[in-house]
């Protein structure tokens, strides 16, 4: 819709959820004390998608986009369950709603095949 999130609160609690601003002036999962173990992102809607923490109070977010890079640090199913575990609390945080690379609404159906789909993707690295 027409509404937006207040770039300090989306700050405040994608911090509250253990995650840190980092390369690329947006927020990381990182796995360990290693900042380059990126088990997902997070970004903004707008481009460039950065957060800019100097004028983040100014800032109007219409909304966030999780990703993950495979392989990675984790295992990939790993990794996608702890990312949408931290999207739905984000989305139950702010009293957003959770979304598809579609904008549709994720319904669980969708979570299952984009996990089965890390899944082969994973079977043929491992094939290769």
């Amino acid at each position: 819709g027409d509404e937006s999130f207040n770039g300090e609160q989306v700050v405040l609690a994608l911090r509250g959820l253990g995650l840190r601003h980092g390369k690329f002036g947006i927020f990381h999962r990182v796995e360990g004390t290693d900042d380059e173990n990126i088990v997902f992102s997070v970004a903004g809607l707008v481009e460039p998608g950065t957060f800019d923490l100097a004028n983040i109070r100014q800032q109007e977010l219409p909304g966030v986009s999780m990703f993950m890079v495979l392989p990675g640090p984790k295992d990939g199913a790993e990794a996608f369950d702890e990312m949408v575990e931290t999207a739905r609390a984000l989305t139950d945080s702010l009293g957003g709603e959770l979304l598809d690379e579609a904008g549709s609404t994720m319904s669980v159906q969708r979570e299952r095949f984009l996990r089965e789909e890390i899944i082969q993707y994973q079977h043929g690295l491992a094939v290769s």
